[in-house]
Order: structure tokens, then sequence, then C-alpha cells
């Protein structure tokens, strides 16, 4: 299940890097409101399963993650957090759009990062 869990937070920060993405384009977004919620309702199953097996080993397995996947998963967590916190948005009129997509990000990033170091201790 953690490599499922891998691949659902992979999947769900691309997904969210694509509606900030389209938050740059000119007209705005005008369907990916509603859009990015769907990976945001990830986020609980993923929070949960995460926390569960882990526990207190969070920091163990975030230390057996490789370095090539360490850094990029990092760079989404502070590119999420500059998106959350209003630092960098698009267009006028997608600041809560770009916020909610890059609480996601951020959300999704740290935890999947968890969970490669799961796969990877066999935990």
């Amino acid at each position: 299940m953690s490599r499922g869990t891998v691949v659902l937070t992979t999947a769900a920060v691309l997904w969210c890097a694509f509606v900030i993405t389209t938050t740059f384009l000119p007209g705005g977004p005008r369907w990916t409101p509603i859009a990015v919620h769907l990976p945001g309702f990830l986020v609980l199953p993923v929070f949960l399963h995460t926390l569960l097996r882990a526990r207190s080993a969070a920091l163990f397995c975030l230390a057996h993650v490789p370095v090539p996947v360490l850094v990029p998963g990092i760079a989404a967590v502070l590119g999420g957090w500059l998106f959350a916190w209003g630092v960098v948005v698009g267009e006028p009129g997608t600041e809560s759009l770009s916020g909610i997509a890059g609480l996601v990000i951020v959300l999704h990033a740290a935890f999947g990062l968890i969970a490669v170091g799961m796969v990877r201790t066999g935990r």
C-alpha cells in the first residue's frame, strides 16, 4: 500500500502543479477551481495512512529517502508554500485557487516523501 501512496501523492502534486500553471495563462482557469479540490480530498486518506504507518518513525523514514528524490520533493514543498502563502500568484483573481493548490502540493509532497522512505525501509 505504500507504493500506492507514493503514486497517489505524486499524481496529486503533478495535478496541482498543472492547475497552478493554468493560473498564469491569460484569461485564467475556468474549470480548475472545482478540479483542484479533487486532490484536496485525497489529503485525508494519505495523511491518515502515512501517519498510522510511520507514527514516530517519520523522520527515520525521511532519512531513507534517496537524495535524487529528496531534493525535488523539498523544492516542491517550498514552492507549494510560496503559493499557499500568496507570495507567488498567477493572474489576478486566481489567488485563492493558487493558495489551495499550493497547500495540497505541500501536504502531498511531504507525506509522499515519508511514504518513499517507508517503501525503502519496508515499514
